[in-house]
């Protein structure tokens, strides 16, 4: 008897479990959509959206979280365990791929790659920048910084840190824009990526070597940190500086710029323009910005 009913009304038994699975799937992704589980293990309950807070707290992985407001990608969250009440990373509790979270874990990183853009295009008005050219005109500045940017970005995400790149095709991007991001996202280091050129346009010359520049205050612990993980590189380190540059007098987070070559000196073009030199920086970057984070919770 049953069964003939079933055979008789099977489509619309169909559609009955097709809306009560879906009815019961919606209200269980609403009840669940503010709460959140810890993936890896130390993630760091602030005090406030940011590194610059106090930690209250290490929580282990598998921590209950109900998310209680999100700001630049901070979320303000409660204990389920014991109704304490703080800020986590959520880049950091919600990684798939971190299995501990280091000091670094929690920093936001804007890496800017110098110039961008084809000169005979204009890009929202503003005309595109090789930058500096090799020895023998054929290769540009932006060519290298977008790559050695791309590899200091895959070197970071791989400690978990939230990287954002100001540009990563061959665009222009307006110089005051950069720190407008740096500021939107409250970032804890921006770092601008350029090779640099000596004496006239194509024609090559002997001066070689790196070079780091800050502007503001605090902006020169996190040269420093870089100049010294920077000396591991094949090409002499010739030191760091002021500079008034945009990019680090129109921000007042944490900002560096790195020349990290002599493009158009043709012993230095052959380290620039090779993904084994750009690794060397992304492994000495990201070691410099590990040290400078671990001192700046150290301080605290």
């Amino acid at each position: 008897m049953i069964k003939k009913w079933l055979l008789s009304n099977l489509i619309g038994v169909i559609i009955t479990v097709f809306v009560l699975i879906t009815t019961f799937g919606s209200i269980y992704t609403l009840a669940n959509k503010d709460r959140i589980t810890t993936r890896p293990m130390n993630v760091q309950l602030r005090t406030g959206p940011g590194i610059q807070y106090q930690s209250a707290a290490t929580l282990k992985k598998g921590t209950n979280l109900l998310i209680m407001e999100k700001v630049r990608g901070w979320y303000k969250v409660r204990r389920t365990d014991n109704e304490k009440i703080g800020w986590v990373a959520s880049w950091v509790a919600e990684a798939k791929t971190l299995r501990v979270a280091t000091p670094i874990s929690e920093a936001t990183i804007v890496l800017n790659p110098g110039h961008g853009g084809d000169p005979d295009k204009r890009y929202d008005g503003l005309p595109g920048d090789n930058g500096s050219s090799s020895a023998d005109g054929k290769h540009f500045e932006k060519t290298y910084t977008l790559s050695t940017a791309r590899a200091i970005r895959d070197k970071l995400q791989q400690t978990g840190a939230r990287v954002f790149m100001t540009r990563d095709s061959d665009v222009i991007i307006p110089l005051l824009h950069i720190p407008r991001l740096t500021e939107k996202y409250q970032a804890d280091a921006q770092i601008s990526i350029h090779f640099d050129h000596d004496g006239d346009e194509n024609n090559a010359t002997s001066a070689t070597g790196i070079s780091q520049y800050y502007y503001h205050n605090n902006g020169k612990q996190l040269t420093e940190a870089l100049h010294q993980s920077l000396n591991q590189l094949p090409l002499p380190n010739r030191g760091s500086d002021t500079a008034k540059y945009v990019v680090l007098d129109q921000v007042t987070r944490p900002a560096t710029l790195l020349e990290l070559g002599y493009i158009n000196n043709p012993s230095d073009f052959k380290h620039i323009r090779t993904a084994v030199y750009q690794k060397e920086i992304a492994n000495a970057v990201t070691a410099g910005l590990q040290s400078y984070f671990k001192q700046t919770m150290e301080r605290k």
